[in-house]
């Protein structure tokens, strides 16, 4: 039985935003330098012995683990306190988004509110943007919501273990799978290519799966990605409190 929610619950949307992972990356660069230096000092000042003579490739190899340990601790700080701006609130009949921007979409219970949901392995194509920093063992889960000429695009990663959860209920929502090696090109020619999003071939988009992929391109414009614990709450949301 899905936690009672207190409403209105604010989902933040793509925490690993630009901003973010620019300053991680700028944080690891000095965090490498800060430990390397700190090493060197420390073994300098209190090894003897074959740990002196060697306190140069030491401070090498132990400020990699050193910075790592602290861009991990950073990271979370960051997701925690620099959101993106990019929200999901869930009322008891409604789910509206927010950009960053400021800019708001609300799909209320009495429009009408149709869900429509699929899923694909990273595995076998030629991967893009946020998709290449994900294992390729995992699932994109992606649900669209529609009332009217509105939409919302809510999506996550996840390892199959817990993607089991949503491919195998009942419940609506269904996910139906899609499968981009039909879509993405993966020559050689391809791969040597700076990796960009594909031209959907006209007979998909009239296949049965054309809603899908039309709905997959619209996510890689305009989709709110939630991590795995506030997409399970986004879900039980839609099964559980509106029952679409």
């Amino acid at each position: 039985m899905a936690p009672t929610q207190t409403y209105p619950k604010v989902l933040h949307a793509d925490q690993e935003h630009a901003g973010l992972r620019t300053a991680v990356f700028a944080l690891l660069f000095l965090s490498l330098i800060l430990a390397f230096f700190g090493l060197r000092a420390l073994l300098g000042a209190v090894g003897t012995g074959w740990m002196a003579e060697y306190a140069f490739a030491l401070s090498c190899f132990g400020a990699f683990p050193v910075a790592v340990g602290v861009i991990w601790v950073a990271e979370k700080y960051m997701k925690k306190h620099w959101p993106s701006g990019r929200t999901v609130t869930l009322t008891p009949d409604s789910v509206s988004i927010q950009t960053e921007n400021s800019k708001q979409v609300a799909l209320n219970q009495a429009q009408g509110i149709v869900p429509l949901a699929w899923h694909f392995d990273l595995r076998g194509w030629q991967r893009v943007g946020r998709e290449r920093q994900v294992p390729q063992s995992w699932l994109c889960l992606a649900v669209e919501l529609k009332a009217g000429k509105q939409n919302v695009i809510v999506f996550t990663y996840l390892p199959p273990s817990q993607a089991e959860r949503w491919l195998e209920n009942d419940a609506e929502p269904t996910f139906h799978q899609i499968q981009p090696q039909r879509v993405y090109d993966s020559s050689l020619r391809k791969r040597l290519a700076a990796p960009q999003r594909p031209e959907i071939p006209a007979e998909i988009i009239t296949s049965k799966d054309g809603p899908y992929w039309l709905a997959e391109r619209r996510r890689w414009l305009d989709g709110f990605e939630l991590p795995p614990e506030e997409f399970e709450i986004f879900m039980n949301h839609l099964q559980t409190t509106l029952k679409l």
